[in-house]
C-alpha cells in the first residue's frame, strides 16, 4: 500500500529520488558507453573532439580516486535528491560521543543493505548536518574501484568525497597533514548486499581484518556506525530457488566484483504491486564512540586480532543499546559471519 501521509510534493521528490539514484547505480553503467557509441556512429565529426576531450579528463584524473578524488563542499551540501530522500525516511544522525579532532578516524559502516544509503546519507552528503554534530572533522567515503570506470558517475561519486576502497586511498586520507580526518569504509561490502533483508541484520565481519590492521600502522582509531533502517527499506527478491539465486550472485560478485541489486520496493505510480521506490521507513545512522588505537608501524597477528575483537563487541555493543528505539525486538541480534 502507497503511504497516504505523503505530500504531493513529498510523493514527487521520492519518486525522482529513485530514479535518479536507482538509475545512477543501475542503469547509467551499461546505457552510457552504448549512447556515446550511438553518438559517435551517427555524428562522429561532431561529437568525437568531445569524447576525445573526455578521454583526456580521464586520463588526467584516473589516480585522482586513491588521492581523495574530488570532493566538492558545494555538491556536498546542495544536492537535492539527498535531501529529498532524507525528508522521505525523517533521516538524521544521532551521535554518542564527541570526536576529539586532534586525531584520525576510520570508520565502520553497517550494515551495507542493497543501497548502501546509510553512507551516502551521512557521510558523503552534508544534507543530515554532519558537519555540524562533529565541527572540526572532514569527512570521507570509499567504494569499490570499479566505480570509477563508468562516465559521469565517477565524476558523481568523486564529486562526493568518495574514493576507491584501496589501501592507498585511504594512507592518503589519514596521512594528510591536518588531523580530523574521518574516513568510512562499508566493511562488508557487496556480500552483505545478496542477504540483506528486513529485519535480519547479518554482517560480513568475521573475516574482514584489513581495517583494524590499517588502523594500527596509521595509529587511527576506529568507530563503529549502525545504518537503523537500511535493511527495511526493500524486500530482498528470493525467486523459486532463494539457494540458487544467492549462489548465482555470489558467483557474479567473485566473477566482476559487482552484482546488481535485486529488490523489491514500492510502486513508482502507487499500484498495489511492488516496484523501485523504497518503502518508507524510519532510518538513522547512530555513529558510536572512538576505539583509541596506538600506532605499531609492524603489528602482529595477534594485536590485529584483538582490535578486531573489540570493534566487533563495540558494534554489537552499539546495536544493542540503540535497537529498542527502532522497534528491534529484543531476541534479534547481529549476526556476524
Amino acid at each position: 500500500m502507497e503511504d497516504t501521509s505523503l505530500s504531493v510534493a513529498g510523493w514527487l521528490k521520492i519518486r525522482a529520488f529513485t530514479m535518479i539514484f536507482l538509475g545512477f547505480w543501475m542503469i547509467t553503467p551499461p546505457i552510457i558507453p552504448l549512447f556515446i557509441a550511438y553518438l559517435l556512429y551517427v555524428r562522429f565529426i561532431l561529437f568525437a573532439p568531445i569524447f576525445a576531450l573526455y578521454l583526456v579528463w580521464f586520463g588526467f584524473t584516473y589516480r585522482w580516486p586513491e588521492r581523495g578524488s574530488m570532493p566538492s563542499l558545494w555538491f556536498r551540501t546542495h544536492a537535492p535528491y539527498m535531501a529529498w530522500a532524507g525528508d522521505y525516511f525523517n533521516y538524521r544522525i544521532v551521535k554518542t560521543e564527541e570526536l576529539p579532532t586532534d586525531r584520525n578516524y576510520i570508520v565502520g559502516s553497517h550494515p551495507h543493505g542493497l543501497l548502501c544509503l546509510g553512507m551516502f546519507m551521512s557521510f558523503s552528503s552534508y544534507m543530515a548536518g554532519i558537519t555540524s554534530l562533529y565541527n572540526g572533522i572532514r569527512f570521507w567515503s570509499v567504494t569499490l574501484a570499479g566505480q570509477f570506470f563508468s562516465p559521469i558517475r565517477r565524476e558523481i561519486i568523486m564529486l562526493a568525497g568518495i574514493g576507491a576502497v584501496t589501501k592507498r586511498n585511504i594512507q592518503w586520507v589519514v596521512r594528510r597533514p591536518e588531523k580530523g580526518q574521518a574516513v568510512s569504509i562499508t566493511i562488508g561490502g557487496l556480500n552483505e548486499a545478496i542477504v540483506a533483508a528486513p529485519g535480519q541484520y547479518y554482517l560480513k565481519l568475521k573475516d574482514r581484518k584489513g581495517f583494524a590492521k590499517l588502523a594500527l600502522t596509521e595509529g587511527a582509531d576506529l568507530v563503529p556506525m549502525f545504518h537503523f533502517g537500511e535493511n527495511e527499506m526493500y524486500e530482498a527478491v528470493e525467486g523459486i530457488c532463494p539457494i540458487r539465486l544467492r549462489n548465482m550472485q555470489a558467483r557474479l560478485l567473485r566473477t566482476f566484483g559487482f552484482c546488481p541489486p535485486l529488490l523489491i520496493g514500492r510502486s513508482m505510480l502507487g499500484l498495489p504491486w511492488g516496484g523501485l521506490v523504497p518503502i518508507q521507513t524510519r532510518m538513522e545512522s547512530v555513529i558510536g564512540g572512538a576505539i583509541r588505537v596506538e600506532k605499531s608501524a609492524k603489528p602482529t597477528d595477534e594485536e590485529v586480532d584483538k582490535l578486531h575483537a573489540k570493534y566487533c563487541e563495540k558494534l554489537v555493543d552499539l546495536f544493542e543499546a540503540h535497537k529498542a528505539n527502532y522497534g528491534i525486538r529484543p531476541e534479534q541480534k547481529i549476526v556476524l559471519y
